[in-house]
C-alpha cells in the first residue's frame, strides 16, 4: 500500500532540492536587504507616515512594483512554504513514517535553538561592550542600536522566549521562531494523520491552522503557509514553463506590496490593510510552486553559489542585524565623516556589511550551524534507542 502511495509523491530531483537551498538562500538576502533599506531609506517601506524620501529612486522604487528585492515578510513566507515541503519530504520517503515524524520532532527544537541561542548570547556581547553612534542612521535602527539587553535575558529569548511568545528584543529576527517551531509540530501531527487516516488529515489541515487566530493573522498564515508548502509536495504537480514563469513573475509582483503603493491601490481597495500581509503570503505559495513545480526554473536556480547561499541562509538569518550594528553603521559614520554624499556612503557601507556578513555566517555555519545538526542528531539516536 505504501509502495503505491509513494507512486504518487513528487520525488523531487537533486535539481529541486538544490532549488529550495537557492530560494531560501535568496529570500535571506531579502531579509538582510529590508533591515538595511529600513536603516537607511524607510520610505522604500514606507510604514510610518513620517517617512520621507531621500530622493526620486526610493520614491519610485516604493510605488513601483518592482520592490520585492528588498521584502523581508515575502521572504519568511517563502521560508514556512519551503519548511512545509521540505520536511514533508524528508518524513514521507521513508517506509516507517511514524517513527520518522518521532525522529525529526526530537531534533527540531535543537536544531533550531542552539544556533538562535548563541546568536542572541553574540547580539548581547556586540550591544553591551561596544557603544556605537547610531546618529545618523533612521530610527528603526537607533531602536536597535541603544537598547539595553541583559544577558539574562538574551539566554532567555534565544532559548524560550522567541519559541514560546516571539520575543526577539534581543535578535529581532527571532520572532519567526515560533511560527518556525509551531509550524513544525503542526506538521508533524498532520502527516502523522496523513498516514493513519486521510480524512482526519484533510479536516485537521483546514482546522488545527485556525487555531492560530487566537495569537494574530500573521501566525495564522505563517502556519497555514507550513500545509500548503506540504501540500505542494503531496499533490502538486509538473507545470509547464509558461505558467510557471507567470507564476513566478506573479510572485515577485506580490512580494513588493506594500499598502501605500500606488502599484497596489488597486488591492489596496479590495483588502485595505491586509494588503501587506496577505500579498506577502500570496507571493511566498507562488514563487516556491513556480520553481519546485517547473523543471525549467529548478535548474535555473540549481547552480553552485546559490546552493551555497542556502546552506548560510540560516547562519545569515541570525547574524546580520547584530552585523549591521558592527560593522554597516562605523563604516557609514566614517564615510560620512571623510565627505562622501549620503547615497554613496550607504552603497560603500553596504557593501562592507555584507562581505563581513557572508565571511562571518561561513564561520557560523561551520562550527556552530553545524553543531546544531551533530546534537540534534546524537539527541535523536538516543532517544530513540531508549
Amino acid at each position: 500500500m505504501l509502495g503505491t502511495f509513494k507512486k504518487f509523491l513528487i520525488a523531487p530531483t537533486m535539481a529541486k532540492l538544490n532549488a529550495a537551498e537557492s530560494i531560501r538562500g535568496l529570500a535571506c538576502l531579502a531579509v538582510v536587504f529590508s533591515h538595511l533599506s529600513l536603516s537607511f531609506y524607510p520610505y522604500l517601506h514606507h510604514f510610518s507616515p513620517d517617512d520621507r524620501a531621500h530622493g526620486h529612486w526610493d520614491y519610485f522604487m516604493h510605488h513601483s512594483p518592482f520592490a520585492f528585492w528588498y521584502s523581508g515578510t515575502a521572504a519568511v513566507f517563502v521560508f514556512f512554504v519551503l519548511s512545509g515541503f521540505v520536511l514533508s519530504y524528508a518524513i514521507l520517503r521513508h517506509d516507517d513514517v511514524p517513527r520518522k515524524v518521532t525522529e525529526m520532532a526530537i531534533k527540531r527544537y535543537p536544531r533550531l535553538a542552539i544556533p538562535a541561542f548563541f546568536s542572541c548570547i553574540l547580539a548581547w556581547l556586540a550591544l553591551s561592550y561596544t557603544n556605537i553612534n547610531s546618529d545618523l542612521v533612521n530610527d528603526w535602527l537607533q531602536a536597535y542600536a541603544t537598547q539595553q539587553v541583559s544577558l539574562k535575558q538574551a539566554a532567555y529569548e534565544g532559548s524560550i522566549g522567541a519559541f514560546l511568545f516571539a520575543e526577539s528584543s534581543t535578535n529581532w529576527v527571532l520572532w519567526t521562531m515560533q511560527i518556525e517551531l509551531f509550524g513544525s509540530i503542526l506538521l508533524f501531527v498532520l502527516l502523522l494523520l496523513y498516514h493513519y487516516k486521510k480524512s482526519l488529515f484533510y479536516i485537521s489541515s483546514i482546522l488545527l491552522p485556525l487555531l492560530g487566530l487566537w495569537d494574530d493573522e500573521r501566525f495564522f498564515l505563517g502556519l497555514l503557509s507550513f500545509v500548503i508548502g506540504s501540500y505542494m509536495y503531496l499533490y502538486g504537480r509538473q507545470i509547464k514553463p509558461v505558467f510557471a514563469w507567470s507564476m513566478f513573475f506573479a510572485g515577485l509582483y506580490f512580494a513588493g506590496a506594500h499598502n501605500s503603493s500606488h502599484a497596489y491601490h488597486w488591492l489596496y481597495k479590495i483588502l485595505g490593510w491586509r494588503t501587506y500581509d496577505y500579498s506577502n503570503f500570496f507571493s511566498g505559495i507562488l514563487i516556491v510552486y513556480s520553481i519546485l513545480l517547473s523543471t525549467q526554473l529548478s535548474d535555473i536556480f540549481d547552480k553552485k553559489p546559490l546552493v551555497y547561499l542556502g546552506k548560510l541562509s540560516f547562519s545569515i538569518y541570525l547574524l546580520h542585524m547584530m552585523l549591521i550594528y558592527l560593522v554597516c553603521i562605523p563604516a557609514f559614520n566614517w564615510l560620512m565623516g571623510m565627505g562622501f554624499n549620503y547615497d554613496l556612503s550607504v552603497l560603500l557601507a553596504v557593501l562592507t556589511c555584507l562581505s563581513s556578513i557572508l565571511l562571518a555566517s561561513a564561520f557560523y555555519s561551520e562550527y556552530v550551524d553545524s553543531l546544531a545538526v551533530k546534537i540534534s542528531n546524537k539527541l535523536a539516536k538516543w532517544a530513540m534507542k531508549s
